[in-house]
């Protein structure tokens, strides 16, 4: 692909983006590749082409073939210069030439006969577009985060992505991407994966100032990325160089300058929501050093982060002190065996614990009344992973990871005796003297082995390889004293629910992939990927009790240059993701779970606000101690959980200075995995009519199977009657018998973008997004009540629950509105912006099944209220909300060390829009036909859940030494 502008057509080097043949970038890697060609643009072979690291030292030549290619793959990122001679020509140069993370920075190198003019280009800002791509994708570098107020974490970062919108803050501070739930992201860290297997809630803790370069991908990414239908980030740590460095950054986020939410108020003026309490000085401090070991060859960055914050914080009937002490270290060598064989070692610990103090608390007087106790959370752990490349011919070049993630999840009181779990679902009080509601011992463990390759071989870039995760989790846990006391009904009426579970639980996932970037022409390039994933999930006996194995994942692309010239292309994108069943789903469904509920009549109450029962109903037992034999609990014919995802796309460049495109993106899920309760259909195949008149076990809640949800038949293994006279064996229950809908999750969007090039002066990038999400199923977890129990929500558990679900998700944000830059107003100082508007999510209410018996059971999980069906997000949107953050730096030299000063304010205008309301709309009011569970209204239905956070200010200091 030779093509050079008019305007450029006569310097000694063209710089582009697409130019070249097409590269396959390792995953922490960058790749140079292009073409040597004389002034007028023919072929120039026999060139020799230097590249050289301006930090490291790092240098690769090559030269050029037949046709003028060339080719620099596995590329740390970094600085570079590239030089290109050949007798009878000029020294070609480009002196700057950045690599990132994932990238491809294509060079045209023209070089003129010796005597003539030089025109030498060193650096400097074009607007290029990517001919090569049809991924979607962000790339953002310190030079990015230096100039825009970004908060200080992987979220901040993958928001500034379009197609990207804040989840739900129950699962606390986590990005949904083009609809899916938040826990269906992956993350890595110089290629080691840290994602939070055991529901796929973020990932490992890991400082801000650790990290080097994030590419966030949104969509259309290649085969060796898996086990995600959401999102990537994809980020590296900073690294060492030949010049000694060191420093300090200091970062303050005084309460006092915090903004600050007003109590929310019921219409009698009792306190149904508490702010005043909440109080927090965040300060953070790290030191870091690098340098080289030996020049040229061995380097080092390592990185010290002490962290001490106290926070304040109260409920109804709490209040807490919380003190949060970390102290994080990690360390990232680089050894250069030769240049063309690179080892990486990174190394870190984010291990923290939280030491909670806890008391009882009148909200309304505003008073701390007595002592409840202390408990202790420890989260993080150790973390290592080396890593080998190595280019072993000029066609040939390979990687090798090796890695170990852990994370500990414990959470456990003060003392050994904990009391009763005690709560007033009328009120919202926590009552008695519980600190922990459900303590637990846990920790995971991810040991991660994977291979990949690459094989250049005329016009293809072929990259393969293999991909295994083994992952373990440990666990024991149950409710605070055994027992959940759950008062309503003015204290009459108590629900009494018992959960234990313990065990050793595992996973294991493999996958290979193939994946070949084809440059037809000098036009277009096909990337043609194929990508093949199993996994099996073991119960606490260490036998499989799900196995699915090829998964074949196509990942088809294809980019069109329209004018042949580098300025614009068309783009087009199919891939099939797949997602492997969460190790939640083990510790749920293949251990020895005991987990009953029955409700009671409260006849007194004793000073620890424990109840005295009687007139108890029957005993629902959701899982009853043993461990189930794997063929009960899992449909023999189970597909797997997978997603489709449709791109289409147009890049231009305006000028020399801006870019823009319009992208449309349709996502939908083909397949998900659920439990269901098969009970009803169970009684019908069998003969009876679907209340247990044959199968005498079936009672509503006795068969929960693993399986596809409406859209294939059930069979297990299993014995209908218990001794009955109908034997154990394999039983297959039809799909049409069990009345269930097809899980349904539909992404649409329309994106439009325009970016400024930063030119030293100034920069902007802009992009609207319209999406619509809807279906009946979120994903991995349910925002619409908070449950986070990926794979088996309560979205599936009984066929009256889908009735009505279908609608618009909790991640659906129809439009949404991006816009960021920076502007230097002079050598030292810089103002950043960062705004978003999005609009509101759809509103909800969560009632008791007016006809379904066994799903009124669930209480206030259907979508009813006032014995109607009321279909999901039929009682409109939240408002929308618009946030604004802006941020000043100034870089000054005191004696001969680097200062930069920085202020960051974050939501400026303080505003406070909702962003989240009490959806439960009835409450326990007794029984009807069949002992149905009837609902009366809640009182709390559409108080106010979530506002927009409140305005905060962050200092900040670094010291270069």
């Amino acid at each position: 692909m030779k093509y050079f502008k008019s305007s450029v057509a006569a310097l000694a080097v063209a710089t582009t983006l697409g130019a070249a043949m097409p590269a396959l970038a390792n995953n922490t890697n960058g790749f140079i590749g292009g073409s040597t060609v004389t002034a007028n643009g023919q072929d120039l072979a026999g060139v020799s082409v230097t590249v050289t690291n301006l930090e490291t030292g790092l240098t690769r030549t090559v030269v050029s073939e037949a046709d003028g290619d060339f080719r620099f793959p596995l590329l740390p990122p970094g600085k570079y210069s590239v030089v290109a001679k050949k007798d009878g020509f000029d020294i070609a140069r480009n002196d700057l030439v950045n690599v990132s993370i994932g990238g491809r920075t294509n060079l045209d190198l023209a070089l003129q006969k010796s005597g003539l003019e030089v025109i030498e280009v060193r650096g400097g800002s074009i607007a290029m577009i990517d001919t090569t791509s049809s991924e979607s994708s962000l790339v953002v570098g310190q030079e990015l985060i230096e100039r825009v107020p970004v908060p200080r974490n992987v979220t901040g970062v993958a928001l500034l992505a379009p197609g990207t919108t804040k989840g739900d803050s129950t699962f606390g501070n986590l990005a949904s991407f083009g609809g899916a739930s938040v826990a269906e992201n992956a993350y890595y860290l110089n290629g080691l994966n840290i994602t939070n297997f055991r529901n796929g809630l973020g990932g490992s803790n890991v400082p801000f100032e650790f990290y080097d370069t994030f590419e966030v991908k949104t969509g259309g990414y290649s085969a060796e990325f898996g086990r995600s239908t959401g999102g990537v980030v994809n980020a590296t740590t900073k690294s060492g160089s030949n010049e000694f460095k060191a420093g300090a950054n200091f970062f303050w986020e005084p309460d006092s300058l915090r903004a600050h939410h007003d109590d929310v108020l019921r219409d009698d003026g009792s306190i149904y929501d508490v702010y005043h309490a909440n109080k927090s000085d965040e300060f953070d401090f790290n030191v870091y050093a690098s340098g080289a070991l030996i020049k040229d060859k061995l380097f080092y960055f390592v990185l010290l982060n002490p962290s001490s914050t106290e926070n304040e914080s109260a409920g109804l009937s709490t209040f807490n002190e919380d003190t949060v002490d970390s102290t994080f270290w990690g360390a990232k060598i680089d050894y250069y065996l030769t240049d063309e064989h690179l080892f990486e070692l990174t190394a870190f610990s984010d291990e923290r614990t939280t030491e909670r103090k806890q008391y009882n608390y009148n909200a309304n007087n505003r008073t701390i009344i007595s002592d409840r106790g202390e408990a202790e959370y420890r989260r993080g752990g150790d973390n290592l992973s080396l890593k080998y490349t190595g280019i072993i011919t000029d066609d040939f070049t390979i990687s090798a990871l090796y890695g170990i993630n852990k994370f500990d999840r414990t959470s456990v009181p003060a003392t050994a005796d904990a009391p009763f779990l005690i709560t007033d679902l009328d009120t919202g009080e926590n009552l008695g003297s519980w600190v922990v509601g459900s303590p637990n011992r846990a920790d995971d463990q991810r040991t991660v082995f994977r291979i990949d390759a690459d094989y250049y071989v005329g016009d293809h870039t072929i990259r393969f390889g293999i991909d295994r995760e083994e992952l373990e989790a440990n666990e024991a846990s149950g409710y605070s004293g055994g027992n959940w006391f759950r008062y309503q009904n003015d204290r009459e009426r108590v629900r009494v629910r018992v959960y234990e579970n313990e065990g050793s639980f595992k996973t294991e996932s493999n996958a290979f992939y193939i994946q070949d970037t084809w440059a037809v022409n000098d036009n277009l390039t096909l990337s043609l990927g194929l990508r093949n994933e199993s996994f099996e999930n073991f119960n606490v006996e260490g036998k499989a009790f799900v196995e699915i194995d090829n998964q074949w994942a196509p990942r088809i692309g294809a980019a069109y240059d329209v004018n042949a010239d580098g300025t614009s292309k068309v783009f087009a994108n199919f891939g099939r993701y797949f997602l492997p069943i969460a190790t939640n789903t083990n510790l749920r469904m293949a251990g020895a779970e005991f987990f009953t509920q029955q409700y009671c009549d409260v006849v007194s109450i004793d000073e620890n606000d424990a109840p005295t029962i009687d007139n108890c109903g029957g005993i629902t037992y959701y899982a009853d101690g043993e461990v189930a034999n794997t063929g009960q609990t899992v449909n023999k014919d189970l597909d797997p959980m997978y997603q489709d995802e449709f791109i289409l796309g147009y890049e231009f460049e305006v000028n020399d200075e801006w870019t823009a495109g319009v992208k449309a993106t349709y996502r939908t899920l083909g397949s998900s995995i659920e439990d269901i309760a098969i009970d009803y259909g169970f009684d019908l195949a069998l003969g009876g009519d679907g209340t247990g008149s044959v199968c005498t076990e079936c009672s509503g809640f006795h068969y929960y199977v693993l399986t596809n949800p409406g859209t294939s038949d059930v069979t297990i293994d299993t014995d209908p009657d218990g001794d009955g006279p109908l034997a154990f064996g394999e039983y297959t229950i039809p799909n049409s018998l069990m009345g269930y809908p097809e899980a349904e999750r539909e992404y649409k969007a329309l994106e439009f973008s325009a970016d400024r090039a930063w030119d030293d002066v100034w920069s902007l990038s802009v992009n609207y997004v319209w999406s619509k999400s809807e279906g009946n199923n979120e994903g991995f977890v349910r925002s619409d009540n908070g449950q986070d129990d990926a794979g088996i929500t309560t979205n599936f558990d009984q066929p009256g629950l889908t009735d009505g679900a279908y609608g618009p998700l909790p991640n659906d944000r129809r439009h949404s509105v991006k816009i960021f830059g920076a502007y230097a107003a002079t050598d030292s100082l810089r103002f950043g912006a960062n705004l978003i508007w999005q609009s509101g999510r759809a509103k909800n209410a969560f009632g008791f099944h007016p006809t379904d018996v066994f799903a009124s059971y669930y209480e206030a999980e259907s979508f009813a209220q006032n014995g109607q069906i009321v279909p999901r997000g039929s009682l409109g949107n939240l408002s929308s909300t618009w946030n604004l953050d802006v941020s000043a730096t100034y870089d000054l030299k005191v004696s001969d060390l680097d200062v930069v000063l920085r202020a960051d304010i974050f939501n400026v205008f303080n505003n406070d829009t909702v962003t989240d309301i009490n959806e439960t709309a009835e409450q326990f009011g007794g029984y009807g036909d069949q002992d149905q569970y009837l609902g009366v209204p809640f009182r709390d239905f559409g108080q106010i859940d979530g506002r927009q956070a409140p305005r905060s200010v962050r200092f900040s200091a670094s010291v270069k030494f």
